[in-house]
């Protein structure tokens, strides 16, 4: 049996009906995400405004173990920054494949796969970056163990 030449594929009724659902996932998932990243810049603003001018607030983070409610507003405020890139790059790939999709347009279709694989490409760099961290935070954890905390 022959195999098919990659450039005489074509989306078929039953591709255009999975990408069209597909594209309706992406946009609503990322408006959910844009969201939630809105909270959490409300979140770390509010953090960062009520613990420097609260003294039980800041007494509370500091029992907690955390230094000041300063740095943990930052590091959620980095956190939403950082995770907007994903949901940005979904919302492109559900606006750009259903107008691709409704308009037959190759350039837009391929636009809507390449900023797909932006979308899978920042989380897999993510994910490898945060693996790393999780790996020298465990041998960290095992040296200090083994050192008696020295």
């Amino acid at each position: 049996m022959e195999t098919p030449n990659l450039f005489e594929l074509s989306i078929d009724e039953a591709s255009s009906g999975f990408l069209n659902e597909t594209s309706r996932w992406a946009k609503f998932l990322s408006i959910v995400g844009f969201v939630m990243v809105g909270f959490m810049v409300l979140i770390s603003l509010s953090i960062i405004g009520l613990g420097s001018s609260n003294a039980l607030i800041e007494a509370s983070f500091q029992n907690a173990g955390y230094s000041s409610p300063m740095m943990v507003g930052v590091i959620y405020l980095v956190m939403a920054v950082i995770s907007i890139f994903p949901y940005l790059y979904l919302f492109q790939f559900g606006s750009r494949m259903k107008a691709a999709l409704h308009g037959s347009d190759q350039n837009a279709l391929n636009s809507a796969f390449s900023s797909l694989k932006s979308s899978f490409k920042f989380v897999g760099v993510f994910t490898i970056i945060m693996l790393a961290f999780l790996i020298l935070a465990f041998v960290v954890m095992i040296v200090v163990a083994v050192t008696g905390g020295v």
